[in-house]
């Protein structure tokens, strides 16, 4: 049946594994999957994750109006774009700075994260965020119409 010792180890590890995983009831199984879910989950809406993509995004987001002003691009846009630009970027700069405060507040650990999260400290860097990306599109299109068309 078997032609070497080898390949009768082989199989008796494989049963010894078969044996073993079918001992192992599927609702274990299906809850550590959905634990596992969880986790992964967990990973990507925590605080402090999203305050730290936050500070990136503005910071970037900042730079892109440095450019802008550099290069002359917002002196040539509307005065009220620009007025309403620099009032939006001050409100997301506070917002910013009360959202860190308060994830500054949960680095106790990860229950203190999840109660955060729980509270709604994650949905207010969401919105903040996506606060940033409204204001880096309006800047792209000031960007884009204020540019020489080609001949």
């Amino acid at each position: 049946m078997f032609s070497t010792l080898k390949e009768y180890h082989q199989a008796i590890i494989s049963a010894a594994w078969m044996i073993t995983l079918s001992l192992i009831p599927q609702d274990l199984v299906r809850a550590g999957a959905i634990l596992l879910g969880f986790l992964i989950c967990l990973h990507t809406i925590r605080p402090r994750i999203l305050m730290k993509t936050l500070q990136l995004r503005l910071s970037s987001l900042e730079e892109k109006l440095q450019d802008a002003v550099d290069n002359g691009i917002m002196r040539q846009s509307d005065t009220i774009f620009t007025n309403q630009f620099t009032r939006d970027i001050g409100r997301i700069r506070y917002m910013s700075f009360e959202l860190y405060e308060r994830t500054l507040m949960t680095s106790g650990g990860i229950f203190q994260e999840i109660k955060a999260f729980w509270e709604g400290l994650s949905l207010e860097i969401n919105e903040c965020l996506r606060d940033v990306d409204a204001l880096e599109r309006d800047l792209e299109v000031c960007f884009y119409e204020l540019l020489p068309s080609p001949v």
